[in-house]
């Protein structure tokens, strides 16, 4: 029969569900909470549960590195927050991670070495025997990335300060954001499989089929 294992592909390989992602939704809540006294509530509140967030997080490897840079600039938009007292100035980090996400994309492009390549086949090392960095699904799911993460970030940056109240904010900016992100990720996985699913497709129609070491001896 016929090994037909190439139609099952890296990226289908089953993960248990991380509840920790839910963590996420902890700084939008404590930051509420807190705005509800004052911008510096907000902000200490606000911060103080990214900081949880991200320890109780999965830091390794290259979604780690992300991590450590979504803290980054939290900690530097709680500094300014702070500084100007303005709890809009501490939630501008969305649109600002948006848009730095954005430059880091168009960097590796040019780099040539398409950051979505590099976070794929770190999470599924099969992959790495697959497909290429520089292969042109990458390359195209990375211009998905720039592209969708400046859309983000633009509207972020319009609703934060286009007239939006804080409170409204938060509601609308989620509501907004987590489906924009979800199809990226659906539409980047989609381009992902079909590429990899091809190349382990073409392989396995150019390697050349067994031979039964008796039929072999036998000479049939």
């Amino acid at each position: 029969m016929e090994n037909r294992n190439w139609d099952k592909t890296p990226m289908r390989e089953p993960s248990k569900l991380d509840f920790r992602i839910m963590y996420g939704i902890l700084p939008v809540v404590a930051f509420y909470i807190g705005y509800q006294w004052n911008a510096y509530a907000a902000i200490g509140l606000g911060f103080t549960a990214t900081v949880f967030a991200y320890y109780a997080s999965d830091r390794k490897g290259l979604v780690g590195i992300f991590a450590v840079f979504g803290l980054f600039v939290a900690t530097m938009a709680a500094v300014v927050g702070i500084v100007l007292e303005d709890e809009r100035a501490f939630l501008a980090r969305d649109a600002a991670i948006d848009f730095l996400l954005a430059s880091l994309g168009l960097g590796s492009l040019l780099l040539g070495r398409p950051v979505v390549g590099l976070v794929l086949r770190d999470m599924w090392p099969a992959l790495q025997e697959l497909l290429p960095l520089r292969h042109r699904a990458f390359v195209l799911a990375t211009l998905v990335f720039v592209v969708v993460n400046i859309f983000q970030g633009t509207v972020r940056t319009w609703m934060l300060f286009g007239g939006f109240s804080v409170g409204e904010y938060l509601v609308y900016s989620r509501l907004f954001g987590w489906p924009t992100a979800g199809i990226m990720i659906a539409i980047i996985a989609t381009i992902v499989r079909r590429a990899a699913r091809a190349e382990a497709r073409r392989r396995h129609q150019e390697t050349p089929p067994s031979i039964d070491p008796d039929q072999r001896a036998t000479g049939s």
